[in-house]
């Protein structure tokens, strides 16, 4: 079988997202053309094997405070708790995403344990952009997934 397309892709972390956002926290995610960020936060994970690729989440660090304290059910919660709860969101994400590659085109990938980062720490490189999701969430809170063509495409180039 053919391994998934761009928009098949697209289409998988689009679903996910806001699936397992719902799931976990009952807060609701819609597409945007834009994603309209104040103080950020930036998760970020790279995929190797049959699907390569580096992905940033970058999030309004408000969306993952009340993330955190959904799952926590508690309102009061510690930056070691949201830092540690937007590491694990991302993972549980990408483990999904991981199983749907697998389950649709039977290719096995894996991917770093998800890094943490204060503001928005994306490169600045358009030019391995693959494509760029924007979501606002019921709140008013901006969350953004990008998604980059990984270093060792560069080399194949």
């Amino acid at each position: 079988m053919d391994f998934l397309t761009d928009s098949q892709i697209k289409e998988l972390w689009d679903k996910v997202i806001m699936e397992i956002t719902e799931h976990i926290s009952n807060i609701q995610l819609y597409k945007q053309d834009f994603a309209n960020l104040g103080e950020t936060c930036t998760v970020q994970t790279t995929f190797e094997g049959g699907y390569n690729a580096t992905l940033f989440l970058c999030a309004d660090t408000s969306l993952f405070t009340h993330l955190t304290q959904c799952v926590l059910q508690s309102e009061t919660v510690s930056q070691q708790d949201v830092e540690d709860f937007a590491k694990e969101y991302f993972n549980i994400i990408c483990g999904r995403i991981v199983a749907k590659i697998f389950q649709f085109s039977h290719v096995s990938s894996h991917f770093s344990i998800p890094d943490f980062r204060a503001g928005c720490n994306i490169p600045d490189d358009k030019g391995k952009i693959r494509f760029v999701l924007n979501y606002k969430s019921s709140c008013n809170e901006g969350i953004q997934l990008i998604h980059q063509k990984p270093i060792l495409e560069k080399n194949n180039a």
